[in-house]
């Protein structure tokens, strides 16, 4: 396995770091800091971070057309504007927010919205993936305990999300036109020696790249190849990476998002820069986000 060597690029101590989306036409980082209710922009030329508060807790964004942002947020799908900060309600969430809240997600490669939720009772199996194509929020995906790792395949035929607490990672068939996923197996488990399976990305040779915060010693960050096959682990300084992007003008830098407080009780941080946003040179080549595009009305 070749050497990769994370580095710290923003020395920001985020409470909750996640959800990381390159924009090529911003050549900007957009991410959320979950716990402070904040969405940020992140530009490597500058070296400087902006944010935004946000009226309720945010699970995800996807970028959408223009200057806008599609934030998913516990009571809603909202877009924002990162010009002048104008906040947009598009959809009501499609569940109780007093049990239930949204988490990680995308958009597929056509621009359909994903978004998982879960029951913050704790209750396994009891919460769903959600599609969101500009007129409706439909259950697409059933019987999840805690979504994360939400990616597609470079073709766009195989949608894939992790089970952070049972560290397994699954693989759908997709169909591009209906928008419906099916066939759920198991593709690939995390061994308990690396932590849990957290935020992932696609590169353009079907490597699924994901953040494993909660290692027994730090956290890291590991490449499945597309059988399924662990091929690459990098050790992060911190204890919590949370998810990974692609970006950099030649799409070959993975940026990393991590937290400073403890994603589980019981669990004591560690790391001098949790919480700030790490990037790490790699031979692969990610692919950009494809912008949420409603359907038509």
């Amino acid at each position: 396995m070749k050497k990769y060597q994370p580095r710290c690029v923003l020395e920001i101590t985020a409470e909750l770091g996640e959800s990381p989306v390159w924009s090529a036409e911003d050549r900007a980082l957009f991410w959320l800091d979950l716990h402070k209710q904040t969405v940020n922009c992140y530009r490597p030329e500058k070296g400087a971070n902006q944010e935004w508060s946000l009226p309720a807790v945010p699970g995800c964004i996807a970028l959408g057309q223009g200057a806008s942002l599609i934030i998913a947020m516990r009571d809603g799908i909202y877009d924002f504007d990162h010009r002048d900060g104008a906040l947009k309600r598009l959809a009501d969430p499609p569940f109780d927010v007093a049990l239930y809240r949204f988490n990680d997600g995308r958009c597929d490669r056509q621009g359909r919205f994903w978004v998982g939720a879960y029951l913050t009772t704790g209750e396994k199996g009891k919460a769903f993936f959600y599609r969101y194509d500009g007129n409706t929020v439909v259950p697409g995906v059933p019987s999840i305990t805690i979504p994360n790792g939400t990616a597609f395949s470079p073709d766009g035929r195989t949608m894939y999300h992790a089970e952070s607490d049972s560290r397994q990672i699954f693989a759908l068939d997709y169909d591009p036109l209906t928008g419906e996923a099916s066939n759920s197996r198991l593709f690939a488990e995390v061994p308990a020696v690396f932590g849990l399976p957290d935020g992932a990305a696609i590169d353009s040779e079907g490597g699924y790249w994901v953040a494993l915060p909660l290692g027994p010693d730090k956290g890291g960050v590991a490449r499945f190849t597309s059988e399924g096959r662990l091929d690459h682990y990098i050790a992060m300084p911190t204890s919590q990476p949370t998810m990974v992007a692609f970006g950099g003008d030649d799409m070959s830098t993975l940026f990393i998002t991590s937290a400073s407080h403890s994603i589980l009780p019981m669990h004591t941080v560690s790391g001098a820069q949790a919480g700030a946003i790490f990037a790490m040179e790699t031979d692969f080549t990610g692919i950009p986000e494809t912008r949420f595009r409603p359907v038509n009305r």
